[in-house]
């Protein structure tokens, strides 16, 4: 019912969180262990009943860390974690407003990797962050959803992305294998 979309201002320390209802109706509770000190800011991905249509309201928790946070905005599109390769091709250039097609690749030992297990309902979870710290994505992979938990998924996950403004725009890909949730950094930078 509500997605967590937390980082950090440096926009390094992403958390995908799923709260569990509270003792009152319309409260949600949720366990969070950040990586660095300072302030994070969150934003829960809701859809109102009254609207039917996808909201994000954001706040921030924690103090102000004392330095300015530095963002890395170096383009990335290759990404290695736990000994999986994730590449992040586009069908063009990143442009604002412009509605784009991307992929992401995911190989283990150079040989194509399809053991992408469900999280939360995909295969995949892709959110990015803008530079300026005030928007969010929040893109599930195109195609058929999983609908059992023994459901495999890739070697290959199509999203369709349209960045609203340009700059800097850091994603990260959650996908779960072995009962783990991986988070796969990249980056964008999107042209005006």
């Amino acid at each position: 019912k509500l997605h967590l979309l937390i980082v950090d201002p440096s926009l390094s320390d992403y958390h995908h969180i799923h709260p569990v209802a509270g003792k009152n109706p319309g409260e949600y509770v949720f366990d969070f262990t950040p990586m660095k000190n300072g302030r994070y800011r969150v934003w829960a991905d809701i859809v109102p009943v009254a609207t039917g249509k996808q909201e994000y309201v954001r706040a921030d928790m924690g103090s102000p860390a004392a330095e300015k946070p530095v963002i890395d905005k170096t383009p990335r599109l290759t990404s290695s974690v736990k000994g999986y390769d994730f590449v992040l091709t586009l069908d063009g250039t990143a442009k604002a407003g412009s509605p784009l097609m991307a992929m992401i690749a995911v190989t283990k030992d150079g040989k194509p990797f399809a053991g992408l297990e469900p999280v939360m309902g995909a295969f995949a979870h892709v959110v990015g962050f803008t530079e300026d710290y005030n928007s969010v994505l929040h893109i599930h992979p195109m195609g058929k959803e999983p609908s059992r938990d023994n459901a495999r998924g890739g070697p290959t996950l199509t999203f369709h992305i349209e960045p609203k403004a340009p700059g800097f725009v850091k994603l990260f890909a959650q996908v779960r294998i072995d009962g783990q949730n991986i988070f796969v950094p990249f980056g964008l930078t999107v042209v005006p």
